[in-house]
């Protein structure tokens, strides 16, 4: 492998991994992840914060 075909495919990995898709699926991947760890935390401060927006907005029990 020579060295312009390294440079080359680093290029193209940066392109894929930086691509605005990309940033969104993780972007948006990582919001759900973080709302569904405090809205389903078991965590006395987190459930605390987020226990009368879980009963109203989302309808769901939690204990």
């Amino acid at each position: 492998m020579t060295n312009f075909s390294h440079i080359s495919v680093l290029q193209k990995t940066a392109g894929i991994t930086l691509s605005k898709p990309v940033q969104i699926a993780l972007y948006m991947l990582l919001s759900s992840l973080v709302i569904w760890t405090v809205l389903f935390s078991t965590y006395p401060a987190a459930h605390n914060t987020a226990h009368s927006a879980r009963h109203h907005t989302l309808g769901v029990g939690c204990h």
